[in-house]
């Protein structure tokens, strides 16, 4: 669901609200509908995992929760993060709707670019900012694994694969890459040349897979010696999954978009059809996809995040 309605219990517990429903219009305008009695507890939680959020719902909900001290939006996605440097500019514009909505904070999973929070704490110096801490979920989530070194895809994943690597007790490795801005098109890809004279087992760390263009780039700038992973925070695959998947041994991402549950659930559907038809144990099938294809669920890390602020 994009929008989830949670409250922090007395207990300290993270519990779904019921009495909360979006409802659609059959001219398919929306709003918040309260079933019944709402009990608001100190520390109110929406969750939205839309890339295009109806901030009525947000305005709503911060209003009728109003009472709480706390009124927690979550974005695991920043909404037009990736327009941070178009004009109009679509990542500051979305800050400035959420600054005004009456919330308290925002937690957030690996932004794009500081852009989108520098202008929320600008429009709004109340609000509070709480991250996920990348490091911890990518290695909790491939600590079973075992890698040469962090490859951060192009000069703008530094900072993230950087500090993945550190927490992995590996190296870390950029490319560069050169795109025409006129056209978007990605123009020349070298990978670092320590990768290249030492084949083995990489993780590639960046924040969103929109096409997977870059990715692709990477792979054939090096040798099938090279087993590389894919961790990708914000799973859009708008070009699908099937490229990837021939060039990557595993690819991994989080729960933070729809089209991350719903790009990996189809291309596990179709790839464990195919070996059933070729003969494979379906229960081997199973096994095998789940370690090629794995979406980390965000709700027990932002669970963490919002308890602690009733611990503080």
């Amino acid at each position: 669901m994009a929008y989830q309605f949670y409250s922090v219990t007395q207990e300290g517990v993270l519990e779904e609200h019921t009495a909360l429903d979006v409802f659609r219009y059959p001219m398919g305008d929306v709003t918040l509908r309260v079933d019944g009695n709402l009990h608001t507890q100190d520390i109110e939680v929406v969750v939205v995992t839309e890339t295009a959020p109806d901030w009525t719902i947000v305005y709503e909900w911060a209003s009728l929760v109003g009472s709480s001290a706390r009124r927690v939006l979550v974005l695991p996605y920043l909404p037009s993060a990736r327009g941070d440097k178009d004009y109009p500019n679509p990542a500051a514009i979305n800050a400035r709707i959420a600054a005004a909505s009456g919330i308290t904070d925002v937690v957030t999973l690996d932004p794009h670019s500081s852009k989108w929070l520098d202008t929320l704490s600008f429009a709004n110096p109340a609000i509070v900012v709480h991250e996920l801490d990348l490091p911890s979920i990518v290695s909790d989530t491939v600590g079973e694994y075992t890698y040469l070194g962090v490859i951060g895809p192009d000069a703008g994943s530094t900072e993230r694969a950087s500090a993945v690597a550190q927490r992995l007790g590996l190296p870390v490795h950029i490319c560069s890459k050169k795109r025409d801005p006129a056209t978007g098109r990605l123009s020349g890809y070298v990978a670092p040349q320590e990768v290249i004279d030492n084949p083995g087992e990489y993780l590639v760390v960046d924040d969103i897979c929109d096409g997977g263009g870059t990715f692709l780039l990477l792979t054939d700038a090096v040798s099938d010696e090279h087993a590389l992973d894919l961790w990708v925070s914000h799973g859009g695959f708008t070009k699908r999954l099937h490229a990837l998947m021939t060039r990557y041994r595993r690819v991994i991402t989080t729960d933070s978009l729809p089209s991350a549950v719903f790009h990996t659930s189809e291309w596990s559907g179709a790839e464990w059809g195919r070996m059933i038809r070729e003969g494979e144990n379906a229960h081997t099938a199973a096994d095998e996809l789940r370690d090629r294809v794995r979406v980390v669920p965000l709700l027990p890390h932002i669970a963490n995040a919002v308890i602690a602020l009733d611990n503080n």
